[in-house]
């Protein structure tokens, strides 16, 4: 049939959750919701609350806090319930549930600050301390041969840095009194190791050493093999203790030099 009276000129009728399951002829409040969602009606005045196939009257029947409606009388558990919504107001502008997509919001319209905290991310860390915080777009990692790992349990990033040439720690330090440790060999003004599984030292200078207000200390016990490539030369400051099976070999045109 045709619509009596006045047509709508805004909202919606919304027909709410039938919450009569949860009557037990004892409780009195209980949550409204639309389509699951709790549903905030306004006042008591915005909604038709029918309980038993009765209409029942605003603030004398029942009462609306927020989302909540308080019954004068705890209903029945036989009880039936309808409850209609009159007219939910719509915003001027607002679109409706689920009909935004991302070619409709506008560049930049979301900016960090706007995000929940939640969805920030937790920042750039260093040993688990925070060292950049909000509006950091960009993270540059200097030199080539880094590894990076993702652990998609932590959703965290793990970068090994392995400096420019792909071998040792490349880079300077934050300040004079930094000490210095690293498990890998050390090249100083080389960017390329010779040899292999270090025949030729940890420590390789390309250029003159100079000790300057200082000595030059070497163990009294050799307990690992040493062998002095083709076109070197070595140096070997006694005494010194040559552990059990221990061999130092010297390539042939090559001179070890014992003081």
């Amino acid at each position: 049939m045709p619509y009596i009276g006045r047509d709508l000129q805004r909202g919606n009728y919304l027909k709410l959750d039938d919450i009569s399951s949860q009557f037990n002829g004892t409780t009195r409040t209980f949550d409204l919701r639309s389509g699951g969602n709790l549903f905030y009606p306004g006042s008591s005045f915005s909604i038709l609350v029918v309980l038993g196939g009765v209409i029942q009257e605003p603030e004398s029947a029942y009462t609306i806090d927020q989302y909540q409606i308080t019954f004068a009388s705890a209903p029945g558990a036989s009880d039936d319930f309808f409850c209609i919504a009159l007219g939910v107001a719509l915003g001027i502008g607002v679109p409706g549930e689920g009909t935004v997509s991302t070619s409709k919001i506008a560049t930049e319209a979301v900016t960090y600050e706007k995000l929940a905290p939640s969805a920030r991310g937790v920042g750039i860390q260093s040993g688990g301390v925070s060292i950049a915080g909000a509006g950091v777009t960009q993270l540059n990692f200097i030199g080539t041969g880094n590894t990076f790992t993702y652990d998609s349990a932590t959703k965290t990033v793990n970068i090994s840095i392995q400096g420019g040439g792909g071998v040792g720690a490349g880079g300077t330090w934050a300040a004079n009194n930094v000490g210095v440790y690293t498990g890998k060999p050390v090249g100083i003004n080389t960017d390329t190791f010779v040899g292999a599984a270090n025949s030729e030292g940890a420590l390789q200078v390309v250029g003159n050493v100079a000790i300057t207000d200082g000595t030059l200390m070497l163990d009294q016990n050799i307990d690992s093999n040493v062998f002095i490539p083709p076109g070197k030369n070595g140096l070997l400051i006694g005494p010194v203790t040559v552990g059990v099976g221990i061999t130092i070999d010297i390539a042939t045109g090559c001179t070890l030099v014992v003081v």
